[in-house]
């Protein structure tokens, strides 16, 4: 469903303007695996950002870097980002998709694709993607922490939502262990398939002050209780999530720098602050 511009850019029920967004984002997937995440301010007809401000386009383009290097799982627009009516999209969809509305909502979307089930057979990934633990923990982390510095930048004094999915994912795989352990590349359990085709998680309010650190993890903990091995799952993504960062390692070229993904990202330590 189609909605009209004047319908978004007006609309102060959050309920139904979450379903206008909700709406468009499944109409332009169609069946395709999608990961998004969504910020917005509870208060919709309260602010209006400048489109004007050079200095926010800078922002939603460079946003804060979680890794400590070039490239990684973050919530980087593919470039360009253009000007709209409303806000600020960019054209691709399938990789590194960001919108963003004057109101102060913000969304990113990127496929369940050989980049997000990093090293996994391109086989297997049709059957079964494998959902690579850097790339479900890195992915929010950078969200939440780009959209921590646009409250600030926007001056937004209202709580605010988040909300995370997974769409299409039926039959996706959520490993145990981290990438680098022996557990996660030659499992010893019996390997359980998620069953639900749509995670679509509740959506969760937090102070205008939130900290970006544990409110990413409070989002990303949602994705461990659909997992067959939720105990060890949780450990795991939050022993990835929960360690302090490491010196940063030498950047690489961005994979953002050519049309289609391009270097290979590197795994570090600098996720969430404990």
């Amino acid at each position: 469903m189609e909605y009209d511009i004047a319908e978004i850019s007006e609309a102060r029920d959050l309920s139904q303007f979450l379903k206008m967004m909700q709406d468009t984002f499944e109409e332009r997937i169609g069946g395709d695996r999608f990961f998004r995440i969504t910020g917005t301010p509870v208060d919709l007809g309260r602010f209006s950002a400048n489109l004007e401000d050079s200095k926010l386009l800078a922002l939603l383009t460079e946003p804060p870097n979680p890794h400590g290097r070039r490239s990684g799982w973050d919530a980087r627009p593919f470039p360009p980002l253009k000007r709209t009516s409303i806000g600020f999209e960019n054209d691709r969809i399938n990789f590194h998709h960001m919108k963003f509305i004057k109101n102060g909502h913000l969304e990113f979307w990127t496929a369940i694709d050989d980049y997000f089930c990093w090293r996994q057979a391109a086989q297997e990934m049709k059957e079964h993607p494998r959902l690579y633990p850097y790339a479900v923990v890195e992915h929010p982390l950078s969200f939440v922490r780009l959209y921590r510095t646009l409250v600030d930048f926007l001056r937004i004094d209202c709580d605010v939502i988040f909300q995370m999915q997974y769409l299409n994912i039926q039959g996706a795989i959520l490993l145990p262990y981290q990438p680098e352990s022996i557990g996660f590349s030659f499992p010893v359990d019996p390997i359980n398939h998620l069953a639900r085709n749509r995670l679509v998680f509740p959506t969760k309010m937090f102070p205008t002050r939130f900290d970006a650190d544990p409110t990413a993890l409070e989002v990303i903990k949602d994705l461990t209780t659909n997992s067959a091995t939720a105990a060890n799952t949780y450990r795991s993504l939050m022993t990835a999530a929960g360690q302090r960062c490491k010196e940063p390692r030498p950047a690489r070229a961005s994979y953002l720098g050519r049309q289609g993904v391009g270097s290979q990202p590197e795994a570090s330590g600098c996720f969430l602050k404990v």
